[in-house]
């Protein structure tokens, strides 16, 4: 009686989260237009477009919670001891110890493809990520295969962009959200493109990344940067002139963690980075009523914090310059945080950029555009 009652708590909590969407927008872009000087992130003028952008973000965290499957408590419970189990393990080896060098890259196929006038090959290879024992005892470490689509120019050498997606994306449609024809057409750009594990052609019904498979969550986020160096790897036997790798959202601390395991990396943007998925999970999971609440607890325990420290980018420095480290920024974020980006901004150093608007909407911003083409091919712009 006690789980239905639960259930029927959750979902008018979700529910209710629709009508809060205008409210919380408003609320929300009234504290980012009077942040004070003292937060080290800059306020905004409030407007139509800054309140729109907040309110797309809260209308996507109501729709996603809507048909977010919520796992029972005891699941939840379960996953926490098995983190448990591996947090000794993980804490002793660190971030360098954990995320091992994956085996050069085993191409499985290279076709060449069309999308309307946009030509690019699709890369199929190997995901062989070489994971710890306590995640390849658990079933982590399984084979898989891995995709990337690639778009490069022949002749001499030229320099590479390596985009790596967020949540949810990982289609076909991503060369268009991400402008790949304009990064190779007009800016001269090599580009790779790889799929996140749990992402387009690479989803399992079954699973979901990030979820509420905790010590998954980790295994998986290693197993997506093991792919991406192997990418950067492959990219490396082509004579590149330099390579960049950038990550949005659930891709921002994957570029990060590359750029600080791979010496071959030389340039670095994290776009609105969703540090640390466990506590954005559960902060949109408190949000759903008792139910919620008592997951969100789960979420943020100490073993779940302990072995999340292996997959935390501020523990490494990129090998990066200054001048080639970018983080961008949403100040009206409100699927991630902004105070993430600030505190990557701070491990880092770098540049950083300051989006007026939320975490959706830099994907259409001008601004953003503006910026990243700048980072990416100064000489060009």
């Amino acid at each position: 009686m006690t789980s239905v009652l639960e259930f029927a708590e959750s979902t008018r909590a979700r529910l209710w989260l629709f009508g809060c969407v205008v409210p919380r927008a408003v609320a929300s872009s009234v504290a980012a237009s009077k942040r004070s000087e003292e937060s080290g992130i800059p306020a905004w003028n409030l407007g139509v477009r800054e309140f729109g952008e907040t309110a797309t973000d809260e209308l996507f965290i109501a729709i996603s919670a809507l048909y977010r499957e919520v796992p029972h408590f005891d699941a939840v419970q379960a996953s926490v001891e098995a983190c448990a189990a591996a947090a000794p393990e993980l804490s002793a080896l660190g971030v360098a110890g954990a995320h091992r060098p994956p085996p050069p890259l085993a191409t499985l196929g290279l076709r060449r493809r069309k999308v309307g006038r946009l030509r690019f090959e699709h890369l199929e290879f190997e995901s062989r990520p070489d994971l710890p024992p306590s995640l390849m005892d658990a079933g982590y470490g399984k084979v898989e295969v891995a995709h990337a689509r690639v778009l490069r120019h022949e002749g001499e050498p030229r320099p590479w962009v390596v985009w790596v997606h967020g949540a949810e994306q990982g289609r076909l449609d991503d060369l268009f959200a991400f402008r790949a024809g304009h990064l190779h057409h007009d800016l001269g750009l090599n580009v790779a493109m790889p799929v996140l594990p749990q992402h387009g052609p690479r989803r399992d019904l079954g699973r979901s990344w990030p979820g509420f498979d905790l010590l998954g969550n980790i295994a998986t986020m290693m197993r997506a940067v093991s792919d991406v160096r192997a990418v950067v790897g492959w990219i490396h036997e082509q004579d590149p002139v330099s390579v960049a790798v950038v990550g949005m959202s659930l891709g921002g601390p994957v570029a990060a963690l590359v750029s600080g395991l791979d010496d071959r990396v030389d340039g670095v943007v994290a776009i609105v980075p969703m540090l640390d998925a466990h506590a954005t999970i559960a902060h949109h999971t408190a949000k759903t009523g008792g139910r919620g609440k008592k997951l969100a607890a789960l979420l943020r325990s100490e073993p779940v914090k302990a072995v999340g420290t292996v997959v935390d980018p501020t523990a490494l420095e990129p090998y990066a310059a200054q001048d080639r480290r970018l983080v961008v920024a949403a100040l009206g974020d409100r699927m991630t945080s902004v105070r993430a980006a600030q505190r990557l901004h701070g491990s880092w150093g770098g540049q950083v950029h300051w989006h007026a608007g939320g975490h959706i909407g830099h994907l259409i911003s001008g601004d953003v555009k503006a910026a990243l083409d700048e980072f990416l091919a100064p000489e060009a712009t």
